[in-house]
């Protein structure tokens, strides 16, 4: 079959290699559609590890069922978990599920092979049908959509609140929808890349847009609201996003953390303190966030189909690559049809 493997660092090559078989643990599901995400490009951009098929947003059908003949069919239209939290641990039980150590144990696309190829295994506990009438582009946002819907929750949005997100990405962008969808009365985005504010704005979850780089950004912000934001969603990692959220966020406000920066951000303690503002940081989902998701973009409650800017074959995955890391870039979201 063909597959798209990490080759080296921003470098990814084309094989053909043995299609997977369903095993007395996994079922095996042909891939229809697979999402590029944010998280696929900082492991392209370390070149770590070659020979990775990634590929953990996706949407397809059953091509054999394997030990799970009594819960799926060939031909049933599926996606999944690409995690496995155990269920069983002190962790999972709180419903703290990214804590369980088996969490990321055996992910497709991220420590397994994954849906940059024509076939991948799953597990069967993880795999969910999708409703009559959602596609499959529209299965392939189901796990971009619980992780906001995770973020949002932690958040607590509440009808009511101002909320603020900070990056125009697609997780960015899906936690402006839920915070509308939660009953959000304002919510406000600030992005650097102006063609990104303009389709924030354009998709209609979003009350206002602000140049993220304006060195007026955080007098405007807090001027708006009258002293800062309920709820701030950062959605961007760099350590001015992460700054500017917490100084956009009002006195007892909420600030999370979702972008991905592995570097030490300095901040004014003293603001959080004086400003009572809890910050929390978020991370995964939970498989009942990923089955609400499912359910609200079945329903065309949550609308996905308007972030997918294109659609590409393997062959065009490093370009499709590159098309999104450029921060100059329209795209907000890529597609691949095996």
């Amino acid at each position: 079959m063909k597959a798209v493997a990490i080759e080296g660092k921003c470098q990814l090559k084309l094989i053909e290699t043995e299609p997977p078989q369903a095993t007395d643990s996994k079922l095996l599901i042909k891939v229809e559609r697979t999402g590029i995400c944010g998280s696929d490009i900082h492991m392209w951009h370390n070149g770590v590890p070659v020979g990775l098929i990634m590929g953990h947003e996706f949407g397809g059908t059953i091509a054999d069922p394997g030990p799970a003949k009594d819960m799926f069919k060939v031909g049933d239209r599926v996606t999944a978990l690409p995690v496995n939290p155990c269920m069983e641990c002190k962790y999972c039980k709180r419903q703290l599920y990214a804590a369980c150590v088996k969490y990321m144990d055996d992910a497709p696309g991220i420590s397994t092979p994954g849906a940059y190829a024509e076939y991948m295994l799953a597990n069967p506990l993880m795999v969910r049908k999708l409703p009559d009438g959602m596609t499959m582009e529209e299965g392939a946002m189901v796990e971009p959509a619980a992780v906001a819907l995770r973020a949002v929750h932690l958040g607590n949005v509440q009808p009511g609140d101002r909320v603020l997100v900070v990056g125009a990405g697609i997780i960015g962008l899906l936690c402006a929808a839920w915070a509308r969808i939660s009953g959000a009365a304002y919510v406000a985005l600030s992005e650097l890349n102006p063609v990104r504010r303009e389709k924030a704005l354009a998709f209609g979850d979003v009350d206002e847009v602000f140049d993220a780089g304006d060195p007026k950004l955080q007098k405007k912000l807090l001027t708006r609201t009258d002293g800062g934001f309920d709820k701030t969603f950062e959605c961007a990692g760099p350590a001015p996003a992460v700054q500017s959220a917490i100084g956009a966020t009002g006195y007892g406000g909420t600030v999370v953390l979702v972008g991905v920066n592995y570097d030490l951000v300095p901040i004014y303690t003293m603001r959080v303190n004086m400003r009572e503002i809890m910050i929390k940081g978020s991370y995964g989902y939970s498989p009942d966030e990923f089955d609400t998701s499912i359910d609200y973009i079945a329903r065309k409650v949550l609308k996905t189909d308007r972030f997918v800017d294109d659609i590409v074959g393997l062959e065009d995955l490093q370009k499709a690559f590159e098309r999104l890391d450029d921060p100059k870039g329209d795209a907000v979201k890529i597609m691949v049809k095996p």
